[in-house]
């Protein structure tokens, strides 16, 4: 299914099963299939579990306007308005985080709670912060960035009850790097402490100890700075924790989400 955003452009979405809403956001340059096992068990489990493609990203429609972190939170706060959801449990991986981050900040009356996947709230390393993406100061980012990093994103690959599906879909529908770039410096230099800080809303943040591109330490600055954050680790994945280990990534979603009362009907 496709709505249009008020810019006029085509977002494509994916819905199933009712109850309360689970909305997964994706990284930079992913597609919504990567969701499929968490699409499966929490539909059966008896919520309403939708995904969605960024605009210029999957099944979606290409653009060069809106590369911005608030256009994409936007085009989200669109889609919630579309499906007539008032409050609703989020959950993003990667660059999906910070659009959680910033949704958290535009409009916080909708997030019932949040679920932030191996994505630290500041990208860049400084002097009193070890936290950011590898190596990225704010000195050389913008040349680090234009490089597919040199390493391995999963410890073991992706669940082979993934694989096909997402493979099809970046057969079918490519990302282009390059055309997104502005995205991603963007990204890079967004500092979302504050809004952790602040945040009045459960937030569960769950991160990779095997991470390559993060120090999963980060997690521990979160929950010292705000008693609504929570924070858990996880040994035998990479960056792609939902798709590596689902069943395992399943269990401890579904476990804060019943821990935060919110339960499928």
């Amino acid at each position: 299914m496709n709505f249009l955003t008020n810019d006029g452009i085509k977002i494509n979405y994916h819905v199933k099963g009712n109850g309360k809403p689970l909305i997964f956001v994706t990284g930079f340059g992913g597609h919504q299939e990567i969701w499929k096992l968490q699409v499966d068990y929490f539909s059966e489990l008896g919520y309403q579990v939708i995904t969605y493609d960024h605009r210029n990203f999957g099944r979606s429609e290409r653009t060069k306007k809106g590369h911005t972190l608030n256009r994409l939170t936007y085009d989200l706060i669109e889609l919630v308005e579309h499906l007539g959801i008032k409050k609703a449990a989020f959950i993003g991986h990667s660059m999906g985080g910070s659009v959680l981050y910033n949704l958290i900040r535009l409009k916080p009356s909708i997030v019932q709670l949040a679920v932030i996947i191996d994505q630290t709230p500041f990208m860049i390393n400084t002097t009193d912060w070890k936290y950011g993406f590898m190596n990225y100061t704010v000195d050389n980012y913008i040349e680090e960035a234009k490089k597919v990093p040199n390493v391995h994103e999963t410890l073991h690959g992706l669940d082979n009850r993934v694989m096909p599906g997402l493979i099809e879909a970046k057969v079918a529908h490519p990302f282009s790097r390059t055309d997104n770039f502005d995205l991603l410096c963007e990204h890079a230099t967004k500092d979302w402490r504050k809004v952790v800080q602040n945040a009045s809303m459960p937030i569960f943040a769950v991160a990779a100890i095997k991470s390559p591109y993060y120090n999963s330490d980060f997690t521990t600055w979160m929950t010292r700075q705000n008693n609504n954050v929570k924070a858990t680790l996880v040994a035998n994945s990479g960056h792609d924790i939902m798709a590596e280990v689902p069943d395992h990534f399943n269990k401890i979603l579904y476990k804060f989400l019943l821990e935060n009362h919110y339960s499928s009907k």
